[in-house]
């Protein structure tokens, strides 16, 4: 197999900065490396999950190294409030990755990111090399579902259209991809003819992208793109009805870490903004606060606790689809 290091110089290309001068592999076999990394395996399927931007620091190079004590700590309570969704369906893991703190995305938009997301060519090596130690030492040809939030789904769509197109052996086995909260193209769908996106609740090998916003969203969205698809969390379909709250199975409180049931969000698919729309949570309680990044009315820091047990539902419901199979 290609040094992890090898295949990211050839994707980032052009992009690669000086940092790509500091480049090592990081050792994967080391447990300390894993937000997530479990025992021994409890279920049928397994969860790839990478974080959301998570780095605070003020380091000048924007970054925060796998070691930086301040990104694990915080990749740990976000992990609680998104990755536990599927801990009932599938054994889940979670490396720690090089990512860009939330500074390096001030006043920037989506082509931006995208291109700063090839130039971390030290986070993209560290996903490559967890995938690279998780496939050849853990999966053990089981199906896997890849899940990722923001900057995390960022470097997921990496992943998918490079990774997994270098790896057919590997991609047979993904169950789905949940690539929420970052925009997912028409584009770059075209671009990517091995992939597909989701139609339905039980479609299989498929992208699941959604991002949630009230309805009087205004000020900017660094992550808004023309062309995005979005799908409905509450009935997995594209179809612009409302769905109503009393379909939700359950958010999750992230203060409290308690489920309430139903759910307190209803989702409508907006097509022109390529976003999920929910009308009945309170703008001011949920909304992230981040103006610089997404002014005002953006639920995007709630995307997976506000239809937490639909998402934990449907990845049961398309992993027994593909076993079935």
């Amino acid at each position: 197999m290609k040094k992890t290091f090898i295949v990211l110089l050839l994707i980032a290309g052009s992009f690669v900065n000086s940092f790509a001068a500091e480049i090592h592999r990081t050792d994967y076999s080391d447990a300390s490396n894993w937000l997530s990394k479990p025992a021994k395996n409890l279920y049928s399927a397994d969860v790839f999950y990478i974080y959301p931007t998570v780095c605070t620091t003020e380091d000048k190079s924007n970054l925060c190294s796998v070691d930086n004590q301040q990104m694990r700590e915080a990749a740990k309570s976000v992990f609680k409030l998104q990755a536990e969704a599927f801990d009932t369906v599938a054994d889940i893991y979670a490396p720690l990755y090089t990512q860009y703190n939330f500074r390096a995305f001030e006043y920037s938009n989506y082509e931006r990111i995208q291109r700063d997301t090839l130039n971390n060519v030290q986070g993209l090596s560290d996903i490559y090399g967890a995938l690279d130690y998780y496939f050849e030492n853990l999966n053990q040809d089981r199906p896997f579902i890849l899940v990722s939030h923001s900057q995390g789904s960022a470097v997921m769509l990496v992943v998918l259209s490079d990774y997994m197109k270098k790896h057919p052996e590997y991609y047979k086995n993904m169950a789905a991809a949940y690539v929420i909260g970052y925009p997912v193209t028409k584009e770059y769908l075209k671009s990517n003819p091995h992939l597909k996106f989701a139609k339905k609740s039980d479609d299989t090998g498929v992208i699941i992208s959604y991002d949630v916003q009230a309805p009087d969203k205004s000020g900017i969205n660094v992550l808004q793109a023309k062309n995005q698809l979005v799908i409905n969390p509450l009935n997995w379909r594209h179809s612009q009805r409302l769905v109503k709250a009393d379909k939700n199975l359950g958010s999750l409180d992230e203060q409290t870490l308690q489920i309430t049931t139903p759910g307190i969000a209803d989702a409508k698919v907006n097509k022109k903004l390529g976003v999920v729309i929910c009308s009945t949570a309170d703008t001011a309680k949920y909304e992230i606060k981040l103006p610089k990044l997404f002014g005002s009315g953006s639920f995007h820091g709630q995307d997976f606790q506000f239809y937490f047990l639909n998402l934990r539902e449907n990845a049961k419901v398309r992993i027994d689809k593909f076993l079935s199979r």
